[in-house]
């Protein structure tokens, strides 16, 4: 196996770990009930998040941009940091950002930021500029951002 074949092959297992830890994150909410619970506003959330996080910071720039004061900024630190077992239950990587949002019925919780940003973008498009660029070039510098130089 190559240097680049055997990259590969760990990126991808490294993916599927990361897959297979975030559906504990939805656990007892139908597909249903996400769905619902996503296409509209949401009644409580929590945005998990601390001032020095990088990927936080764009979530944070989303909800500063869009005008977005329904999402409250807490840092994960008032649940005994992020290895503890109240943040581990919502988010078993142990990362951050971590979005709660409430519906009154159900609890989801969304990891990373990307996936974060997407949700606020989509959730929140009637307010505030619209941040969804349709230019290949702009994107692709977005993801070898986000891929390559974040992670260094």
């Amino acid at each position: 196996m190559t240097t680049g074949t055997s990259s590969r092959v760990s990126i991808i297992k490294v993916a599927v770990a990361l897959i297979l830890c975030a559906f504990p994150v939805v656990t007892g909410l139908s597909i249903t009930s996400s769905i619902s619970m996503i296409s509209s506003s949401p009644k409580s959330s929590i945005l998990y998040d601390l001032p020095v996080s990088n990927n936080g910071a764009r979530c944070r720039l989303i909800l500063y941009k869009k005008g977005i004061t329904d999402v409250k900024i807490v840092s994960p630190m008032e649940l005994g940091g992020l290895k503890s077992e109240e943040y581990l239950g919502m988010n078993p990587q142990g990362k951050m950002p971590l979005l709660s949002i409430n519906d009154g019925n159900n609890i989801m919780n969304i990891p990373e930021s990307d996936t974060i940003c997407r949700y606020l973008l989509s959730t929140y498009n009637n307010i505030g500029p619209d941040f969804l660029i349709n230019d290949t070039t702009s994107n692709l510098i977005t993801r070898i951002h986000d891929m390559y130089i974040t992670t260094i």
